[in-house]
């Protein structure tokens, strides 16, 4: 088990900003790993950059395969992308808030079909957010709706379960949804600053953090995943770091990140004479003059800078992704 900071190994990180598409990312949201550790990144880019959204591929070794998808409203186009996932035939599936629509593509990155529309009713969407497969089904996380909604892999609608509010059971704008190795149901209660554990049937079974900055409090959790012990990887989002708490709940540890720069990062400021120059004169401040934790990561450039998602491989490795930075953080446990 886990107990302090140091014993997660930093290992490397992917990553670099690509406001204008090509190698890199632009303000990513989610990730997915394939069984052959292939990684796709979903990009959301901005508005004023038009070819900076869409999905990735690259590989933990630093490769950039290509990409899927562009800014546009057509299939297999995208505007807000915000949740990745793939199912066992190695199909992908992408949610946009904007459209709210889920996407399905093919092995290949070719668009097969799309379903969803604005709206509250079955079948029906408001800012479709985290992904899970689960028992040949997509769960989807309907965030602005405050539910969880059960689909085929064709888009045919199953089920719905949840409601807004504060009480056990209740949500207020979820975000990320993974699952344990027993098969039960996390959802990132976003605004409500907890995890809450289900069953798949969504029936409530444990509530987990409350808010504040202070160990095992979360700030607008925005995902989690959970190891084969049933540790919970908790991307504390609105408190700039990873928390790791144990399966009551109990607080195990705390990282605030730890990259250095990466291959990608250093093949471009060895052809950029100026960028390289400035870089090497600057003083980095490691004590800024502020409280604020969301200006401490922008400024200190090894720490998560809004993490977003946190996702663990075959391996149990860790990924990080960071929207704020553009790239995604890999540890290990010194004691897996």
């Amino acid at each position: 088990m886990v107990t302090s900071a140091k014993e997660l190994q930093y290992v490397t990180n992917v990553g670099f900003c690509a406001d204008f598409g090509g190698r890199g990312f632009s303000l990513p949201t989610s990730m997915a790993i394939r069984s052959d550790g292939t990684i796709f990144v979903a990009s959301r880019g901005k508005p004023s950059t038009a070819g900076s959204n869409g999905i990735q591929i690259v590989t933990a070794d630093h490769d950039f395969i290509g990409q899927i998808g562009t800014y546009n409203s057509a299939l297999g186009g995208m505007m807000w992308p915000t949740s990745i996932v793939l199912d066992e035939d190695e199909n992908l599936y992408l949610a946009d808030e904007f459209y709210h629509r889920i996407t399905k593509f093919d092995r290949d990155g070719n668009a097969i079909s799309s379903w969803g529309e604005k709206g509250s009713g079955d079948g029906q969407f408001n800012q479709p957010s985290g992904m899970l497969v689960k028992d040949g089904n997509l769960m989807i996380v309907d965030s602005r709706n405050n539910r969880i909604q059960t689909y085929s892999f064709d888009g045919e609608f199953i089920s719905q379960w949840g409601e807004k509010g504060t009480q056990e059971g209740q949500f207020n704008l979820p975000w990320g949804i993974s699952e344990d190795s027993e098969g039960y149901i996390y959802i990132a209660d976003w605004r409500n600053d907890r995890i809450q554990k289900f069953t798949t049937d969504g029936e409530f079974v444990l509530s987990i953090g409350e808010s504040g900055n202070g160990l095992g409090q979360f700030n607008r959790p925005a995902h989690m995943s959970i190891d084969s012990k049933g540790n919970i990887y908790v991307a504390d989002w609105g408190n700039q770091r990873l928390q790791i708490v144990d399966s009551r709940g109990q607080f195990i540890t705390s990282h605030r990140g730890a990259a250095d720069l990466n291959p990608w990062s250093v093949e471009y400021l060895s052809s950029q004479d100026d960028e390289r120059r400035a870089r090497e004169s600057f003083v980095p401040i490691y004590e800024p003059d502020t409280e604020d934790v969301h200006e401490i990561s922008a400024r200190i450039e090894p720490y998560f800078w809004d993490p977003v998602a946190v996702h663990l491989d075959e391996n149990e490795r860790i990924y990080v992704l960071e929207t704020g930075r553009h790239r995604f953080q890999i540890f290990e446990s010194l004691n897996s």
